[in-house]
């Protein structure tokens, strides 16, 4: 590596398959290995294959206990970060590892931050509490040993200042990217369509968690409208659910939403590009976003998107 390289430690609690900010880490570490710098990746849990192979998973004891293992992931990323130049955390409970790395180690720490979906949109109540916890101790270990603070929208920038009370001047707005060469109108997306049986019908498309606060539910409560007007229309919902069965029984009660809904379930990374080039329009009806990554890449991909203006 030359003089100007640097040794850099991305630390993230868990990186769960499909989520943006494992997306976003992924992305962040190809580019700053492009540009020379040697990337680490520390977590609890990579569930994303992408990640793996510059990826550290840290084993402590209390893991399964909620809230205080937040200390035990804390203490085992300060053992494994030594000889780094800069930790840079995302999210909370990381942000305490990047906190008692600058105290222990005097490492400059950067964060990023993607802001939380709002304590009202969760329904269980442990989401709830967690949801609580997260704000909580975000607040306080914003004022603790930190250099830079990194917000994916000007949005999340103005709620650090209004929520947090952080001084802008501390805060540096970047907006998460999209690879432009793998997401772009040249790709090709027949063979989802042959995959699912959709052949040449109209198609909606939405790709992300089926919780309550991405707004899944409206999207399937508008298809008998839609259908009116488009008999043959067919909708994709393309990722993991986390909707109580019953209240997903509700929304598909008529037989012929049923008919036009199609499920995936999880579906690897590698197949974004051939999914948003099946569709002739993408729908995003979140109630709550930092920074929505799908619809970004369902534009680059060429594709119309319809979303609601949230934030």
């Amino acid at each position: 590596m030359g003089r100007s390289s640097l040794k850099i430690a991305i630390v993230r609690s868990s990186l769960h398959r499909g989520s943006g900010q494992a997306v976003h880490i992924r992305e962040l570490s190809k580019g700053l290995l492009k540009l020379g710098h040697e990337v680490h990746i520390f977590s609890r849990s990579i569930e994303d294959e992408t990640l793996r192979g510059i990826g550290h998973e840290t084993k402590f004891t209390l893991d399964g206990v909620p809230f205080i293992r937040h200390f035990g992931f804390a203490a085992s990323i300060v053992r494994a970060v030594r000889d780094f130049d800069l930790v840079h955390t995302q999210y909370h409970p990381s942000i305490i590892a990047g906190n008692w790395i600058h105290k222990i180690r005097g490492l400059p720490h950067v964060f990023t931050y993607h802001g939380f979906a709002p304590i009202r949109f969760w329904n269980n109540p442990f989401q709830k509490l967690k949801m609580i916890d997260h704000r909580v101790g975000t607040y306080f270990s914003l004022r603790l040993g930190l250099d830079r603070i990194i917000a994916v929208s000007h949005f999340l920038k103005r709620e650090l200042v209004r929520n947090y009370r952080i001084e802008e001047q501390l805060i540096e707005v970047i907006y998460n990217g999209v690879d432009l060469e793998r997401f772009n109108p040249r790709a090709d997306g027949r063979k989802v369509r042959e995959m699912y049986g959709i052949g040449s019908d109209p198609l909606v498309m939405f790709i992300g968690r089926l919780t309550p606060y991405k707004g899944v539910q409206f999207l399937l409560q508008g298809i008998p409208d839609v259908l009116k007007e488009v008999p043959e229309a067919k909708f994709m919902f393309v990722g993991s659910s986390r909707f109580d069965a019953p209240r997903i029984g509700q929304l598909l009660s008529d037989a012929r939403v049923r008919k036009a809904a199609i499920f995936t379930g999880y579906v690897a990374d590698r197949m974004l590009p051939q999914l948003y080039a099946s569709c002739d329009v993408f729908c995003y009806p979140s109630l709550w976003e930092g920074f929505g990554l799908t619809p970004a890449e369902a534009q680059a991909a060429g594709k119309p998107v319809v979303a609601f203006e949230t934030c």
